[in-house]
């Protein structure tokens, strides 16, 4: 008859009353349930539920009692009795109706109430070893309901006449592997002591590893044994051989050839997986696939994503990027890299214009020049005129000598002309010194314009983008960019572009390489979605230098985001992989081989200095024809007067 859960402790606390009472009277001796319990105090349990069957040479249903007695007041505890756990039509829930049997052919209370936490919460199992095999069942269960990971321990005891290799040939399915906490205890008589291992595996199919975690005597009570980190404990793998799915694509990895064991060539992500492999000692077979884009259902993946998903994968080796939406049905390592992600198009024509060569001063500076030389040849002619009026100089300068020799003097340049008086000459010092700095910072200003001067580019976002209707757009099939266009908001720049500019020609704009996208981007008018770190790496290391500088960004980021490892969901290799990337990560070893890759992965290729076009030198012939005129206009008014003035003297 069902009964309800406050009806359920109250009968169970009876029970462990009932227990405490009778204990002593029975004989029973107290040493495993100290031992149970100096285990439970000493890791702090706080949701014990002990799986319990009649037939066990290890201890009685009063003990059992007892040894949860004590923990109800203050945490929460329960007693399961395997043997009836068969008869559940269900096999195994988190949760089931709670009911008292009244049957118990097997003797003593029969409990087939079930009340387990979900696995993300942290609860405990001790678990009476039994020869029946109701025990090595539920276990072998409870692997594939996730109760095997680090937030739920086990204390499995053992007979007398039973081996940890004895319980192994039990537990062939049993998911008990690197993140399990599973702890057997037996006991040596010679001793008389129990011995408390922790055992796993490291992966399906796997004899378990033990090591030493402590002990408990009547003498010295529990004495835990130095630990280490656990992954440093169990990061052996034993060759334990792993599945990978991969993608060729470099700079991050290349293969040898599929379907063969240690296929990776190179690569920047292979180097981290084979330093990963000397550190843990597996082995592994990488299949070539796509990285993977959610399907139509929303729910199921194509590519590495799908195959982890469907157990055709442990692991993912590739530059995964970590987003939200693969996290749903994938777990991943900590990053291995960050990376950002820019447009790419062909350089921009630089356009020509006919003010390059008077863009270095501006217009009231131009202004200032030749006021400044009227000025000083004003100062130098009248001082000239006031010494040979004063006669301290007989040597007289007209006006137009001043004006020359000023202007030779701002152009740096010498005259057959030279002011003798002192104040004369400090005037053509002054004017000459005012030259020098106008002209030395004129040829600077005007070699930075011209070295560091670019084409003005067409858009640099996507916003700007679609305003263009005349360009496409293209984006790696298959990858997480590709999904960051199709899944973004609606109605957003980048949702839009992959609607209306990717979408009107799939075939062109989803490219499965990126050599074919830059291709394309050479063409013109082809704007590239791509990760800054792919890109550079071609530019710098693979392209012809011209059509290296034939690419740019539009120096802006859009997405930054970590690249890791890809893992099944929950699985045990997550927290050792972390782990060991962790501790590569802390030594500079990951930079170490970024560097090896990446030279200059902080530097965009070299930048393109263009030489002055034929707008630009046009100017320059601009000036000298103008004075090429101007001198033909002077020489006429000069003949002018002169044939004038020969006219005047022959007639008088």
């Amino acid at each position: 008859m069902a009964i309800s859960v406050r009806c359920r402790w109250q009968v169970l606390v009876v029970v462990m009353a009932v227990a405490r009472w009778v204990l002593p009277m029975v004989g029973a001796h107290p040493r495993v349930v100290q031992m149970m319990q100096d285990v439970i105090t000493h890791k702090k349990w706080d949701y014990v539920t002990l799986l319990y069957t009649n037939n066990n040479h290890t201890m009685t249903t009063i003990e059992a009692s007892e040894v949860l007695a004590g923990l109800v007041s203050s945490m929460s505890a329960a007693i399961i009795y395997l043997p009836n756990l068969q008869q559940l039509s269900l096999g195994f829930t988190y949760t089931a109706n709670v009911a008292l049997s009244s049957d118990n052919s097997s003797g003593g209370d029969t409990w087939t109430n079930i009340n387990i936490r979900q696995p993300h919460y942290r609860a405990q199992f001790i678990t009476i070893w039994d020869n029946e095999g109701h025990a090595a069942a539920f276990m072998n269960k409870a692997g594939h309901l996730g109760l095997f990971t680090q937030q739920q321990e086990w204390l499995i005891l053992l007979p007398h006449n039973t081996t940890i290799y004895d319980m192994e040939n039990l537990l062939k399915d049993a998911e008990i592997f690197i993140d399990s906490e599973v702890l057997v205890c037996s006991y040596d008589s010679k001793m008389e002591s129990f011995i408390l291992r922790e055992v796993w595996r490291g992966g399906r199919g796997q004899p378990f590893q033990e090591g030493s975690w402590g002990m408990w005597s009547e003498e010295k009570g529990l004495v835990t044994a130095p630990m280490n980190n656990k992954y440093e404990r169990r990061k052996d793998l034993r060759g334990f051989h792993l599945r990978v799915a991969t993608i060729v694509t470099m700079p991050y990895e290349s293969l040898v050839a599929d379907q063969q064991l240690q296929n990776f060539r190179e690569g920047y992500v292979v180097d981290v997986w084979h330093t990963l492999q000397e550190q843990l000692n597996f082995t592994y077979t990488a299949t070539n696939t796509l990285f993977g884009s959610l399907q139509p259902d929303g729910v199921t993946w194509n590519g590495m994503v799908g195959m982890l998903q469907t157990d055709d994968a442990d692991v993912a080796v590739a530059p995964l990027s970590i987003t939200k939406i693969r996290s749903i049905s994938i777990d991943f390592t900590i990053p291995i890299q960050i990376v950002s992600t820019r447009l790419y198009i062909r350089r921009p024509i630089l356009e020509g214009t006919w003010t390059l060569y008077g863009q270095p001063f501006g217009g009231y500076l131009w202004m200032c020049i030749p006021v400044s030389i009227v000025v000083c040849a004003g100062m130098l002619w009248g001082l000239n005129w006031l010494t040979v009026y004063l006669k301290v100089n007989d040597h007289i300068i007209l006006p137009l000598e001043a004006l020359w020799i000023m202007f030779s003097g701002l152009v740096q340049q010498s005259t057959v002309i030279d002011p003798r008086p002192v104040s004369g000459k400090i005037v053509f010092f002054s004017g000459m010194w005012m030259g020098m700095i106008l002209l030395t910072c004129y040829s600077a200003i005007l070699v930075s314009i011209l070295t560091t001067r670019q084409p003005k580019l067409p858009f640099k976002d996507f916003q700007a983008l679609l305003d263009n209707p005349d360009w496409n757009l293209g984006v790696r099939t298959n990858t997480a960019l590709a999904d960051s266009l199709a899944l973004a908001p609606p109605n957003s720049p980048m949702r839009l572009s992959w609607e209306h500019i990717v979408g009107k020609d799939p075939a062109n704009n989803l490219p499965s390489n990126n050599d074919d996208a830059l291709t394309n981007v050479l063409k013109g008018k082809y704007a590239f979605f791509a990760n800054k770190e792919y890109i550079i790496y071609r530019l710098q290391r693979k392209l012809p230098l011209k059509q290296a500088m034939d690419i740019v960004d539009t120096n802006t980021d859009f997405l930054k985001r970590g690249i890791g490892f890809g893992l099944q969901k929950e699985s045990p290799y997550k927290n050792l992989f972390n782990y060991v990337l962790t501790k590569m990560t802390q030594k500079g070893h990951l930079n170490r081989l970024k560097r090896k890759w990446w030279p200059n992965i902080d530097r965009n290729p070299d930048p393109h200095y263009p030489t002055p076009g034929f707008n630009e030198v046009f100017t320059l012939f601009i000036i000298l024809g103008a004075g090429t005129i101007l001198a033909v206009v002077f020489l006429m008014c000069e003949w002018f007067i002169y044939s004038k003035s020969r006219r005047v003297i022959s007639w008088s």
